[in-house]
């Protein structure tokens, strides 16, 4: 078998989400270290030794998830503890941190518009944030919670994806997809769009 181009050790304990910074040459890790340097920021056009280009220290049981809102130049984080990081990749500053959930958060997106950004966490709930003020605009609750105690694989929201035209998909530990459409007050061009599920696997 060949072996990979590249092997970074970003973080010395568990890796658990990356995403592409702008190009393909600036990524972001998200996991966790013992000293705290959770959130790293690499360069893969340099030598391994080094490439990390800035290191955030946040989440001090670990970060989960990333998601990278290129408009606002703006990188967000989740953990372990269901607290929210924002920081703001121009000033290489932490902006916002607030808890988010009261579980683990284990999937996030941001909407194609960059309006706003949806979380799922271990205990089933969906919530929308806003983008510009990070406050709260709506949450489903147990969207996917685990229905069983003997259903110990994975619990709540496994994935998050956002679509055009407000449409938010999730998957879950309760073997279920669901598609949604946003309320009308999350939608820019104001239609009238029901809070029921659209389509369920």
């Amino acid at each position: 078998m060949p072996k990979p181009y590249l092997t970074w050790q970003c973080h010395n304990k568990t890796t658990n989400d990356f995403v592409f910074i702008s190009s393909s040459s600036l990524i972001a890790t998200a996991g966790l270290s013992t000293d705290n340097r959770n959130i790293c920021l690499w360069d893969t056009l340099v030598a391994p030794a080094n490439s990390l280009v800035h290191a955030f220290i946040c989440h001090d049981s670990g970060a989960t998830v990333l998601a990278y809102a290129p408009k606002h130049q703006l990188l967000i984080s989740c953990g372990r503890k269901g607290f929210t990081c924002i920081f703001d990749l121009q000033q290489r500053q932490q902006r916002q941190l607030f808890q988010s959930h009261d579980s683990p958060v284990k999937a996030i997106a941001i909407d194609p518009t960059e309006e706003y950004f949806v979380t799922g966490s271990a205990e089933g709930n969906i919530k929308i944030w806003s983008l510009s003020t990070f406050s709260l605009l709506h949450t489903f609750i147990n969207e996917h919670a685990r229905q069983s105690i003997f259903r110990n694989i994975g619990t709540g929201v496994m994935q998050i994806e956002t679509g055009p035209a407000n449409h938010i998909f999730s998957c879950g530990a309760d073997g279920t997809m669901k598609m949604r459409i946003l309320p009308d007050q999350f939608s820019p061009l104001n239609e009238v769009l029901k809070n029921d599920v659209k389509f369920m696997l």
